[in-house]
């Protein structure tokens, strides 16, 4: 009987360790089946938005899941992720933690929480009094300091704030108005809210003051007082192509006054000549072009050709200044494009310049200003040929002129795209005294020749 029993309690044995490795196998299938940290963060995201989202929709496997198999995963998961996770009461006093450390932001995601989810929340809210109180500080803290400095947050804030954080950020806005007044987007947002909201509006705003309230008319609708405001101050504005975009657009009266603002020294000035062309307002602009050109050339000759020139460039094709053409090209430099671009406008009107004579005296004496003067009366389209010093100018390498006007492409870079002569001068170069020179004459000449 002894060894019966003995029997007895070994098949008893077996039979538990049995039940308890089989136990053991289906808790171990069920964390081998069990989604990984990097597809929980896939499936619920890592922002409060995305875990606000999941708890409105929360995933039916993920709910599923077993206790030890979320403890494991909630210890590698962000905290906001790990939180959605749990559920509602967790996602609350997550958000409450947050806002209490420094995120004021998620007091905002703690009230849209709140609004769907009241019975969850209240609990968690009521034991947590002292942490919401310094998220509250916080919101009042990134307010006041906004109104100083990022006040297109502190806007934002305004349009998304709802319920009790509105009203906390409603009091700290109505206990500074006059920062608030300084500031057009907070304004905006603050008026669009509560239009009967009083503000001690600036009557002549500072420069600060008026951009803001510009960038907030460029994107949406600026409401009483502040629209009147900028109305009468917006000539005060810098003349910027966004500005001159907001004048013609709403206020058209303005325009000219922007357009007499603009600074032609200023490197985008092409940006303004191109819009001036396309909303008619061209005339004026070119007529301050004009007015400008024609007070430098009264001031210094060379000064005034300069600008005429720089402006010719670019695309402003204005007659030069009388200074400039009662004295013809007499004493300016001949070396400089602009002097040629005056020389070929002025033979176009009938004087007679004799340019030809001119850079041949300017070879006797001196080739290597002779080779720039020659260059830029060529660009220039003058008709005149490379005087005979220059042939065989010896500082000039083989292979360095024009093929088609002889003309030293080492005087000046990008002649090649500034050539306008399409073929060799007739006539020019036919007795080379140099090999070099002989060789590169033949091989521009040679039918074969690219």
């Amino acid at each position: 009987e002894a060894e019966a029993d003995a029997g007895q309690a070994g098949q008893d044995s077996q039979a538990g360790t049995g039940k308890k490795r089989k136990r053991k196998s289906k808790a171990q299938k069920a964390a081998e089946q069990a989604p990984s940290a990097s597809e929980v963060r896939a499936r619920i995201g890592t922002t409060t938005e995305a875990a606000l989202a999941y708890v409105e929709d929360p995933d039916p496997q993920l709910s599923r899941l077993p206790r030890t198999v979320r403890e494991q995963l909630i210890a590698e998961l962000p905290a906001v992720t790990a939180a959605a996770l749990l559920g509602p009461e967790a996602m609350a006093r997550h958000l409450v933690a947050s806002a209490a450390s420094g995120r004021y932001r998620d007091l905002f995601a703690l009230w849209t929480l709140f609004s769907r989810h009241p019975d969850a929340c209240k609990p968690q809210l009521g034991e947590r009094g002292d942490a919401l109180e310094r998220g509250r500080r916080n919101l009042q803290l990134a307010t006041e300091l906004g109104l100083l400095g990022r006040a297109d947050r502190v806007a934002e804030d305004v349009a998304q704030a709802e319920g009790l954080i509105w009203q906390w950020l409603s009091a700290t806005l109505s206990a500074h108005p006059t920062a608030v007044a300084q500031r057009p987007a907070v304004a905006a947002a603050l008026l669009a809210r509560e239009p009967d909201f009083e503000l001690p509006v600036p009557e002549y705003p500072s420069a600060r003051w008026l951009s803001e309230a510009a960038a907030v008319k460029e994107s949406d609708a600026l409401p009483e007082p502040l629209e009147s405001v900028l109305q009468a101050n917006i000539h005060r504005l810098p003349a910027t192509i966004a500005t001159l975009r907001l004048a013609a657009k709403h206020y058209p009266d303005r325009v000219e006054s922007l357009v007499d603002a603009v600074d032609l020294d200023a490197p985008d000035v092409e940006a303004f000549l191109a819009w001036a062309r396309d909303h008619g307002a061209a005339d004026r602009l070119i007529g301050r072009i004009r007015d400008h050109i024609n007070a430098a050339a009264a001031r210094d000759r060379v000064e005034g050709l300069a600008r005429w020139d720089a402006w010719r460039q670019r695309g402003v094709q204005l007659p030069p200044p009388s200074s400039l053409t009662e004295a013809g090209i007499e004493g300016l430099d001949l070396t400089r494009p602009e002097t040629a671009q005056l020389a070929a406008v002025l033979q176009q009107q009938g004087y007679e310049l004799d340019m030809q004579q001119r850079l041949d005296d300017l070879a006797g004496g001196n080739r290597q200003l002779a080779e720039k003067a020659y260059e830029a009366a060529v660009c220039a389209g003058l008709d005149v040929t490379l005087p005979s010093p220059l042939e065989h100018n010896p500082i000039v390498k083989d292979g360095t002129r024009c093929p088609r006007c002889r003309a030293w492409t080492w005087v000046r870079p990008g002649h090649e795209q500034r050539c306008p002569r399409s073929e060799p001068p007739a006539g020019e170069g036919e007795q080379p005294a140099s090999p070099g020179d002989a060789f590169e004459l033949a091989a521009v000449r040679s039918p074969n020749s690219s």
